[in-house]
């Protein structure tokens, strides 16, 4: 039976004033403290893992092999699928491929036997290839955002698919979207059902009722046992290989694209990340970097000196005054949080959207602005938020200002600067991925000198009395996944970006994408006539080791 989970495991509650590396010692070392309260779960064999040179992490973990869960997850339920019509089976009917769906009896809480309480989980499912029982069921992990149609991932839900006559089924994550466990949920309550835990048992309930709804047989040994194969990139790319990891008597193979398991775990180097970016946009164009940190400094020097008010810097930039957030009252905290914080964050988008590499990407064209000696420092500044507004809110034309209140979370004591310092985010989907960041997400990113940015350390404190703040009574736990779920053992060789570059275990596997970007071999187009060679040939590498390992997995059925 699922047992609840204490929240003990790496809080740093009342921290004030603690060196960072001094604090991460004393995490570590509470966190081996609690050996006698861990689960302990068996490694996966056959990890294949997919990296990225040019993005900041991007790998493919593909598992397989029998191994005894840690926890009990036998969560079949005696319900019903139904599309807001009515109630009846329609997993098989190709009208509703890629319509929205819902479970309408999910759990709210997967830690409470006696809670009955349930809630309508928004998902999305393609039966067009299916033949049957016998066959793979991919399930593609919905993440921090609402998860709209089309399905994801179209090398998945269409080549995969089509490739091993599988069905598809992809759930939106819990408290995004459509798929709200409780109605505005207050802190005590999302401390208890925001969590990838939840989110994990989301999607194992949801695996089990469709297996079942497929007429597929639980039962490895038989001839109509459906293998389940996981798939997801960035978080959801963690939450595929946890699925795996943590539930191998459900999940068979497990595809995680860019799953940072090692900056969940607080082993990355907290520089390494705004490093890469920088590395990515100088070698892209070369003397990129020089031109953004001459220009950042150029720009706060100029506020500085001319003794700005607020609004008036916030015109000069070229911010609408009518949305401009009431909460900046001085020049250094314009500075801080409008350009200092928001101007690495919009680069690390523009670095995860640099695929196929070439001058009309995002990247390159922001590198362009900035290195135009014929603009200002201001100009320049204020030319990279209108392509800010270009890529991510879909103007066609330049717009008159930039609309601050696009970057600010919702919800109560909110700031443009949040937990994640690659971007929090704007409105609720903003501040539910800050609460995941704040709790057990977090993102361990700072600026080094040698960054094209403005040096700035990673504190914890800050990040403590930020959340505290933000959402007052939750505990922030760097340390609590990796304490449970021991999920640091699934590699050998940690990339500094939080990815795995190499491994010596003969069971695992890797694959490296030169020219891709962030999970890029999961992308939005496939095929696409501009994929790279490396791309090309990592998408049929996948299905090589994946026909493999679906094959052993029949074999061992026969076997038996």
């Amino acid at each position: 039976m699922v047992t609840p989970t204490e929240h003990t495991y790496g809080s740093i509650d009342g921290v004030q004033s603690l060196d960072p590396e001094e604090f991460l010692l004393s995490q570590q070392q509470r966190s081996r403290q609690t050996d006698e309260r861990e689960v302990h779960v068996q490694r996966a064999s056959r990890f294949l893992f997919a990296i990225s040179v040019l993005a900041i992490a991007l790998f493919g973990v593909l598992t397989t092999g029998d191994f005894a869960a840690d926890r009990d997850t036998n969560l079949t339920l005696s319900t019903t699928f139904s599309n807001r019509r009515g109630s009846k089976n329609v997993l098989l009917e190709k009208h509703y491929d890629n319509r929205e769906m819902f479970f309408d009896h999910q759990a709210v809480d997967h830690f409470q036997p006696g809670n009955r309480l349930v809630y309508a989980q928004r998902f999305y499912k393609k039966s067009k290839y299916w033949k049957g029982p016998g066959h793979p069921i991919l399930v593609i992990m919905g993440g921090e955002d609402s998860l709209d149609p089309p399905i994801l991932y179209p090398y998945v839900n269409k080549g995969i698919a089509k490739e091993f006559h599988a069905f598809v089924v992809s759930p939106e994550h819990r408290f995004y979207g459509k798929s709200q466990p409780v109605k505005q949920a207050t802190n005590e309550q999302l401390v208890e059902l925001l969590t990838p835990d939840q989110a994990l048992l989301d999607a194992i309930a949801l695996v089990q009722e469709v297996r079942q709804g497929l007429g597929c047989n639980p039962d490895r040994s038989s001839s109509d046992y459906c293998p389940v194969i996981t798939f997801g990139g960035s978080y959801p790319g963690f939450l595929s290989a946890m699925m795996r990891f943590r539930f191998p008597d459900v999940v068979d193979i497990s595809y995680a694209a860019s799953a940072p398991l090692e900056l969940y775990s607080q082993t990355v180097g907290a520089t390494a990340y705004f490093d890469k970016v920088t590395q990515v946009a100088e070698s892209a164009s070369p003397g990129c970097a020089n031109a953004v940190r001459s220009t950042l400094f150029s720009v706060r020097d100029e506020l500085l000196a001319k003794n700005f008010t607020v609004p008036h810097a916030a015109k000069v930039v070229g911010f609408c005054p009518k949305t401009f957030p009431e909460y900046i009252q001085s020049i250094p905290e314009f500075f801080s949080e409008t350009i200092a914080y928001l101007v690495p964050a919009f680069f690390a988008d523009f670095n995860m959207a640099y695929y196929p590499p070439g001058p009309d990407t995002a990247l390159e064209r922001a590198c362009a602005i900035f290195q135009d000696d014929d603009k200002s420092p201001v100009e320049r500044i204020s030319k990279f938020y209108d392509l800010r507004s270009e890529v991510e809110y879909g103007y066609q034309k330049k717009p008159k200002c930039f609309d601050l209140s696009l970057e600010l979370p919702s919800g109560p004591n909110a700031r443009i600067r949040g937990a994640d310092n690659s971007g929090t985010g704007g409105g609720f989907s903003g501040e539910i991925w800050e609460f995941q960041c704040c709790k057990d997400l977090i993102i361990r990113a700072s600026y080094s000198e040698e960054s094209m940015f403005i040096p700035q350390p990673f504190e914890y404190a800050w990040l403590s009395n930020h959340c505290h703040e933000r959402f007052q009574g939750v505990p922030v736990e760097p340390f609590r996944l990796v304490s449970e779920w021991k999920f640091n053992d699934l590699s050998q060789d940690g990339w500094s970006t939080s990815s795995i570059l190499q491994t010596s275990n003969p069971d695992l596997a890797v694959i490296n994408f030169p020219h891709g970007a962030h999970h890029s071999d999961l992308g939005s187009v496939w095929p696409r006539k501009d994929d790279t060679d490396d791309i090309v040939q990592g998408h049929k590498d996948a299905i090589k080791i994946l026909r493999q390992w679906l094959d052993e997995v029949k074999s061992d059925s026969v076997a038996k």
